[in-house]
């Protein structure tokens, strides 16, 4: 693809919206047609179709030149984090344009936090009219990063939502009995949840798929855990999956984090926390919760961050760094 100044201006209307699309996004798969088709029939929206992951710096790059009003990822959560990555790392902006999303993968944990839920033509042609109406300014907030160091070498992945112990082995099931089936993510997430918390009362074949490995967290300025845990999770998201919020609301730092103690009385609790609102507010047996700007993780139990999954390197901690944030638009 290539950009030229004089095609852009040609017969259009400022302001310029870029779109970077991943067509292998579980919904894109099926739906890119639908986004091409609105891109065709509005003025002054260019899009970049990736060629794989790694053409995203070669997109940046010419959006860069461009100078967009608005920036749009239509992907997944590892699309999303792919470009917040690239942003952060090698920015080709002279200024950052406020970043989009349309909800072209899976799970689009990262979108819906933003409120861009729904059909993502739908998405886009709301975001083409505010763009135009001048409204953007209106709908602009700044959001905290997670940037994952797993201490091989690679420049940190970028994200919102980090899990291990049983948040893991929820993905796998998910992956191995749900999606392969074409059970819808909804239903999908909820039988997963269940099947983890069968597992922690001692129900069912697997009785560990809530303990993890002996596992150290170290929260600099806020303590240290150590033992084996039913979940440890850390996001800058404001709601997860089921709109669950589990994690600390007060307090300072880009980092949510909670662990919940392995054990079926620690996970009944968490849960009760979770239902009530006490979560995070209260002090729960078992249960610890955060804010912080870093976080270090020493186990050796894979770790997922959007999604994709993480083995630690053996000796490495990984740190997980917050004081990082971008802006962006929401729909909410």
């Amino acid at each position: 693809m290539q950009l030229e100044k004089e095609s852009l201006q040609s017969g259009a209307t400022l302001p310029l919206i870029g779109i970077i699309s991943n067509p292998l996004s579980t919904t894109n798969s099926a739906r890119i047609d639908s986004i091409r088709r609105v891109v065709d029939e509005s003025a002054n929206v260019v899009h970049f179709e990736l060629n794989g992951i790694e053409s995203i710096d070669e997109a940046l790059a010419l959006f860069a030149r461009a100078n967009p009003a608005v920036l749009i990822v239509n992907g997944g959560d590892g699309t999303i984090g792919a470009v917040l990555a690239s942003i952060l790392h090698r920015n080709p902006f002279s200024v950052i344009p406020p970043i989009a999303f349309l909800p072209g993968g899976k799970t689009n944990m990262t979108a819906a936090d933003l409120g861009f839920k729904g059909k993502p033509e739908k998405v886009l042609r709301r975001l083409i009219q505010i763009t135009k109406e001048g409204g953007i300014a209106d709908r602009l907030v700044k959001k905290n990063l997670i940037e994952m160091d797993l201490g091989d070498g690679e420049p940190p992945r970028v994200g919102t939502f980090f899990g291990s112990a049983g948040v893991v082995k929820g993905i796998h099931w998910c992956r191995d009995h749900a999606y392969d089936a074409g059970m819808p993510n909804g239903l999908a997430h909820v039988m997963a949840i269940g099947k983890l918390m069968l597992s922690a009362f001692g129900i069912g074949k697997d009785k560990r798929l809530m303990v993890s490995d002996p596992m150290t967290v170290t929260i600099p300025g806020g303590g240290r855990l150590t033992g084996e845990f039913a979940s440890v999770t850390s996001t800058t998201l404001d709601r997860l999956l089921l709109g669950m919020r589990p994690y600390s609301r007060e307090g300072k730092g880009g980092l949510r984090f909670s662990a919940v103690e392995a054990g079926g009385g620690n996970v009944f609790r968490a849960m009760k926390g979770l239902m009530t609102g006490a979560f995070g507010k209260k002090t729960i047996v078992g249960v610890h919760t955060r804010r912080a700007d870093e976080v270090r993780i020493d186990g050796s139990d894979p770790v997922t961050l959007d999604g994709e999954i993480y083995y630690p390197s053996p000796g490495k901690e990984i740190i997980l760094r917050g004081n990082r944030a971008l802006t962006f638009v929401s729909l909410k």
